[in-house]
């Protein structure tokens, strides 16, 4: 957890408890790092400014609850030794952290899998998703209810392909991971989803044998290619996992049959749009999985949200 030196983490100031920022206080205080604890005041609705004509007191009001409740979540930390500092972020809760995390270089944003009044249906939420897609930095999602101790930590990685950025990402990944393992004294697996290209396409033109012979080669250089990257990080083998399908399908079973806490992945933009996320299917493992998300962006990533 080296990598993580100048933290933002984004709570929220209404929840009684805050596990989040003790492990947010733990990881700086490993990296003799520093931390941000910030909460989102929402800007009024037009109609609401048009009609309530004391709504910028009440907004202020607001504002002074949140930035009173962040000092007194900060305090004991400081105390403690902890560079420390608050700030009361207003406007839309995931463009106001990116913006945020532009202004000050934050390399992690911590923040609740999903918030109080999230209207979204999905595990994560409406915020947690735009994060994934645009914050420049990584973003740890940790769900709300559970204490972040994570005993089981599962690595995702892609090395049948020889792009530098998925090297990149999986060497971090890979560290990361063990890393979060070692700290928490848990468990480590490592995944690798594969796939047959057009699989439906080529069983129609195949012939029986000769469509199982190009599934059996392709499962035997995915797992060498593994078995080589777990061998030059001096991974034993034991604790990879080669399994056929696609990833959110794949990585949301095995998770939830292994009581995965949490999931490390690496998320690549290769659509040629800045912040868009979609080499590794980022966004749709977000969708399916049930447990905290560690997800980690390339050197090369540029948010399309820049500071104001």
């Amino acid at each position: 957890m080296n990598d993580f030196k100048n933290i933002l983490v984004a709570t929220d100031t209404r929840l009684e408890d805050h596990p989040i920022v003790r492990e947010s206080a733990e990881i700086a205080r490993k990296n003799q790092g520093k931390l941000t604890i910030v909460d989102v005041a929402p800007e009024f609705p037009l109609l609401v400014r048009l009609t309530m004509p004391d709504y910028q007191h009440v907004h202020d009001l607001l504002v002074k609850e949140k930035s009173d409740a962040l000092e007194g979540i900060a305090e004991p930390l400081r105390k403690s030794g902890l560079e420390v500092s608050t700030k009361v972020l207003e406007g839309k809760t995931s463009v106001e952290i990116i913006r945020e995390v532009n202004r000050n270089g934050h390399d992690l944003v911590m923040r609740v899998a999903k918030g109080t009044n999230s209207r979204s249906n999905s595990f994560f939420g409406n915020t947690g998703a735009r994060l994934l897609r645009q914050c420049p930095c990584s973003v740890w999602l940790v769900w709300k209810n559970t204490t972040p101790v994570f005993k089981h930590v599962l690595a995702c990685v892609d090395t049948s392909s020889e792009d530098d950025i998925d090297t990149e990402l999986n060497q971090r990944v890979f560290d990361l991971s063990a890393s979060i393992r070692d700290y928490h004294e848990g468990k480590f697996s490592v995944i690798h989803t594969w796939s047959i290209w057009n699989e439906q396409m080529l069983k129609v033109r195949l012939g029986e044998e000769q469509f199982e012979d190009l599934e059996e080669k392709t499962f035997g250089v995915v797992s060498e290619r593994l078995e080589r990257f777990l061998k030059s990080q001096g991974a034993h083998s034991a604790s990879s996992h080669v399994v056929k399908g696609e990833p959110h399908v794949a990585i949301s079973a095995f998770s939830e049959t292994n009581e995965v806490d949490l999931v490390v992945m690496g998320t690549v933009a290769r659509s040629g749009v800045a912040g868009i996320v979609t080499g590794n299917s980022a966004e749709q493992i977000l969708g399916n999985i049930r447990c905290s998300v560690l997800a980690i962006k390339p050197s090369n990533f540029k948010s399309p949200i820049q500071a104001s």
